[in-house]
């Protein structure tokens, strides 16, 4: 792989540089929250009980005198036993993601994560949901003009990686004319002191209980390294590489092509289920989709409907592999779709792709706004990225130049957080972190999981066998048990843990209703 010492120029001048601090972050609005249902007003079909109230917390932490207030969307899913033993904060990742949803629908896997004792709460993040939502398009028109003036993958064509490099302008100038007054309110290390603001309103002890899921753990890395004499429990899930998450997120993909190999042995192993598997090997079916990959750029397939026609061309449908390796329940439906380069047989997936598209929303674009202000790293030419997209490339066949666009994207933007994290995510926290992540996760590879482990002293990675994206994509009753002993009572496993997931290959089952059945019977027998 590539030297890349010398990718891009630093720019630190716009922004604070977060420390660690114990600064209480409320003093100056933090009220008490005032908690009240709220499963039926969101129209989700929640799970278990949800409360919703707000916390008022400083607009800008980086204005000690400054009077403005932002009002957060809070969510609370109460313990499942009482006495309550105080909250555990959740990030469900993105960044970008308001979590609203997942606290709706994953309220008894939540609970049973942590053992029970906890109540569950959610802090909306900036630029996400009601909280300052980031979206650079007014309609959906001027989302999709942008979106067809550059392909999904650097990759996709010999003028592919210019048009990603040109529109990431486009759309950098389209975020700042739209976002210029709170753009740059809305990075990790204001929402990490959002948090802090939240335990010092709800934890008696001040003290910090976490559970961050993919971003969500880039999150509670910044958390711990800016506040290790709080950290109560904190445990990071599909574990992010939080030095290149600031820079350049070389590594993002480094497990996608084992995740994909993965996809083709389970489905010759399953042929009944996976019908493009035919009499192939699993090398000989890994193969045949790469070329058939190659075949799309220049040769798209034509699909029509209505009289209406689209194309089925290298970028939509690696993106649609590479998304699909976020959760296995998936991968029945994307062989199916994988069925048309084989058969050519596009009966059978073609309402897909002509669903009507959703109104946009109105924090569209949070993932770049969030993302693209906490980089450290900017450039003014392709020439010096070039080193980084190539190294992508070289490390992942199904990845690489997926992952390129929303890098190349940040290298353009114009509004850096106000304050960043540059810190070295080497600390000693009070007590100390848990780290999980898959073996074969597509977007935060295991070898990062480690990384970070090495600066955080006293931690433990538990690795889960098996795919997908955070241990939600598989269940494992193992990792349930260690996961809420260690909520529980600060236990953590032996290093070099392997947990077995208890999913069913090419079943679409991830196995959730029976690791909580095998618990409920356990507290049962209790």
């Amino acid at each position: 792989m590539k030297a890349i010492t010398s990718l891009l120029a630093v720019s630190l001048t716009a922004g604070v540089i977060a420390t660690p601090t114990n600064n209480n972050c409320c003093t100056r609005s933090a009220k008490e929250i005032q908690w009240n249902p709220c499963g039926d007003e969101l129209g989700i079909n929640a799970t278990t009980p949800l409360f919703c109230g707000s916390l008022t917390v400083p607009l800008d932490y980086t204005e000690p005198e400054s009077e403005e207030t932002l009002d957060l969307q809070v969510m609370k899913i109460p313990a499942s036993r009482e006495p309550s033993k105080g909250s555990v904060f959740f990030n469900f990742g993105g960044p970008g993601g308001s979590g609203i949803v997942e606290m709706a629908v994953l309220g008894e896997v939540l609970r049973a994560l942590v053992g029970g004792s906890y109540d569950i709460i959610n802090i909306v993040p900036r630029g996400t949901g009601n909280t300052l939502p980031f979206s650079c398009y007014e309609t959906n028109e001027e989302r999709s003009a942008s979106a067809a003036r550059a392909p999904f993958a650097t990759n996709a064509s010999n003028t592919a990686l210019g048009s990603v490099w040109a529109e990431s302008q486009n759309r950098a100038d389209a975020c700042l004319h739209s976002q210029n007054t709170t753009g740059s309110l809305i990075g990790t290390a204001f929402t990490a002191r959002d948090i802090m603001c939240a335990v010092d309103v709800l934890e008696d002890d001040g003290m910090l209980r976490f559970w961050g899921m993919s971003y969500g753990s880039l999150l509670g890395s910044t958390l711990v390294s800016m506040f290790p004499d709080r950290v109560d429990r904190v445990l990071l899930d599909a574990v992010m590489n939080g030095h290149q998450y600031y820079r350049d997120d070389l590594d993002q993909a480094t497990d996608a092509d084992s995740a994909f190999s993965g996809f083709c042995a389970q489905c010759v192993d399953n042929k009944d289920s996976c019908l493009i598997a035919g009499d192939r090997t699993a090398a000989e079916l890994e193969e045949d989709i790469y070329t058939a990959l190659e075949t799309l750029k220049y040769n798209p397939i034509p699909l029509s409907a209505g009289g209406i026609g689209i194309l089925l061309d290298y970028a939509t449908l690696k993106g649609q592999i590479y998304n699909s390796l976020y959760n296995p329940i998936t991968w029945p439906k994307l062989a199916q779709t994988l069925d048309i380069l084989f058969s050519g047989n596009a009966t059978s997936i073609i309402a897909d792709f002509f669903q009507p598209a959703p109104p946009p929303a109105p924090d569209a674009e949070a993932i770049l706004g969030i993302k693209c202000s906490d980089k450290l790293l900017r450039a003014s030419t392709l020439e010096e990225v070039l080193p980084s997209v190539e190294a992508r490339w070289e490390l992942s066949r199904i990845g690489g130049d997926i992952v390129d666009v929303s890098v190349l994207q940040c290298a353009r933007w114009r509004m850096p957080a106000k304050e960043q994290y540059a810190g070295d995510f080497q600390v000693k926290t009070a007590h100390p972190v848990l780290l999980v992540s898959t073996q074969n996760d597509p977007n935060t590879p295991l070898v990062s999981a480690r990384n970070m482990s090495a600066g955080f002293e006293g931690s433990v990675v538990l690795e889960q066998a098996g795919y997908g994206h955070t241990i939600l994509s598989q269940a494992s009753l193992c990792t349930v048990k260690i996961t809420s002993a260690y909520f529980e009572n600060g236990t953590l496993p032996e290093p070099g843990t392997v947990c077995e997931v208890d999913a069913v290959p090419f079943s679409g089952d991830p196995g959730w209703v029976s690791v909580l059945t095998q618990l409920s019977s356990v507290d049962v027998e209790a």
